[in-house]
C-alpha cells in the first residue's frame, strides 16, 4: 500500500471519530528496514519524512538498533545523579535510603522502555558501567581507590541491569502470550515460531523464538499453554534455568534459555 493510501485510510478512520488530521504537524516514517520514505503530498499540503521522532518518551529511529536511545537514556540518568550529588554526599541519609531514591528517581528514567530495546554486546557495557559508576558516587568511591565492582555490589546489594531488562522482557513475553489470539500483539510472536529458526535468548534476555512449520506450531502452543497464568510464566521461566530474586515481582532472572 503507497503511502497516500496509507494515510487517506487514516483520515477516513479519523473522521468517523469527527477527527480531521493536520498534515503539516504529520511525518512519515520507516521503522525497521529499507530507505526513507520520499515526502507526501496531501490536500495540497507537503507530509515530510522523519528518520526518528518521540513517542511515550522513548526515541524511535528508524533502524533497527537502539544505540540512540540507549545514549540519551543515559544522558538523562547522569543529569539526574548530578543534580542528586548533594544527597549523594549527605551523611545522615543512610545507604539505604540514597539506594531506594536512586532506584525510583534514576534508575527508573534510565531504564524506560528498555524492555523494547534492541541491545549490543557494547550498549550493555554502557548500562552496566553508568550502573556501577553511580553506585560509587553514592558510596563516595573514588578510582584512585581500587575498589573492585564485586566489591560495591556486595555493598549496595542492587542487581545488575541486564538482569532486570531480561526480567521485563520475559513480563512482557508472558503478558503478549496471555492476550486473546486475535490480538495483532499476540500473532506476532507466533509467525516468529512458524516462519524462523532463530535461537534461544541469552541471559541479557533476547528473545528469539525457535521453530518451523508444524513443529514451530506446536512449540508456540506449548509456550502459550505454559503461559496461560502468571504463575505458569514463573514457573515455565525457572524450569529453563532463572532463579527467583526477591527484590523483583516477576523474578525471572539470569535466564540461560527461554524454550527448553
Amino acid at each position: 500500500m503507497e503511502w497516500e493510501e496509507l494515510l487517506l485510510s487514516y483520515e477516513t478512520a479519523a473522521n468517523t471519530k469527527g477527527l480531521h488530521c493536520n498534515w503539516q504537524k504529520t511525518k512519515v516514517q520507516n521503522v525497521g528496514a529499507g530507505p526513507a520514505p520520499l515526502p507526501v503530498q496531501m490536500e495540497n499540503q507537503l507530509v515530510e519524512s522523519a528518520t526518528k521522532f518521540t513517542y511515550l518518551g522513548s526515541d524511535v529511529v528508524s533502524g533497527s538498533s537502539s544505540t540512540h536511545e540507549v545514549h540519551r537514556r543515559i544522558g538523562l540518568a547522569n543529569s539526574i545523579v548530578g543534580q542528586l550529588d548533594r544527597v549523594w554526599r549527605n551523611r545522615r541519609l543512610s545507604l539505604n535510603t540514597k539506594l531506594r531514591l536512586y532506584t525510583s528517581v534514576v534508575q527508573s528514567v534510565l531504564l524506560h522502555g528498555s524492555e523494547t530495546w534492541t541491545l549490543t554486546k557494547a550498549d550493555t557495557a554502557r548500562l552496566q558501567a553508568f550502573h556501577m559508576k553511580a553506585q560509587r558516587r553514592i558510596r563516595n568511591i573514588k578510582w584512585y581507590d581500587f575498589v573492585t565492582n564485586d566489591s560495591v555490589r556486595s555493598q549496595t546489594k542492587l542487581t545488575d541491569l541486564p538482569h532486570i531488562i531480561a526480567d521485563r522482557r520475559h513480563s512482557l513475553l508472558g503478558h503478549v502470550c496471555r492476550l486473546p489470539p486475535d490480538v495483532p500483539a499476540h500473532n506476532i510472536p507466533q509467525h516468529c515460531v512458524n516462519l524462523s529458526q532463530g535461537r534461544c535468548p541469552s541471559p541479557t534476555g533476547s528473545v528469539h523464538l525457535v521453530g518451523q512449520g508444524r513443529h514451530g506450531y506446536n512449540r508456540w502452543k506449548r509456550i502459550t499453554g505454559a503461559q496461560s497464568t502468571r504463575y505458569g510464566h514463573r514457573r515455565m521461566i525457572a524450569r529453563c534455568g532463572g532463579r527467583y530474586d526477591p527484590r523483583w515481582s516477576s523474578a525471572a532472572v539470569r535466564v540461560s534459555a527461554l524454550l527448553g
